[in-house]
């Protein structure tokens, strides 16, 4: 068994980067939101998430990745800041169970819990 490179990992991983591309994603919405013709960008990843968990796609949870998509659906700038936001959260709540999970494997290795 793999220590360090899991499926949890992995599933972190992925969910990391996708919220990167997310951020992205939403930046270049906001720069782009008075561009006549701009398409808005979406990065979907929740749904897909919750589908492998069902068992509905024939994928584990660790082989979900964010998928760009081009939308025609005007949004205001409200929304993509509401949505900037929601991303900056799930963020922060990955990087805490990333955290956690190298601190388990830390105490594992070493013996110990770490304080």
């Amino acid at each position: 068994m793999k220590l360090i490179d899991n499926k949890h990992s992995r599933m972190l991983a992925n969910a990391m980067d996708t919220y990167s591309l997310r951020t992205k994603a939403l930046a270049s919405n906001i720069a782009n939101i008075d561009t006549p013709g701009y398409r808005r960008l979406e990065v979907s990843f929740e749904e897909e998430m919750s589908r492998a968990l069902q068992g509905a796609t024939g994928k584990n949870m660790d082989e979900v990745h964010g998928k760009v998509a081009t939308s025609s659906q005007k949004k205001e700038l409200e929304d993509e800041m509401m949505e900037l936001a929601d991303t900056q959260i799930r963020t922060q709540i990955v990087t805490k169970e990333l955290r956690h999970h190298f601190t388990m494997l830390r105490s594992a290795i070493i013996g110990r819990p770490q304080g």
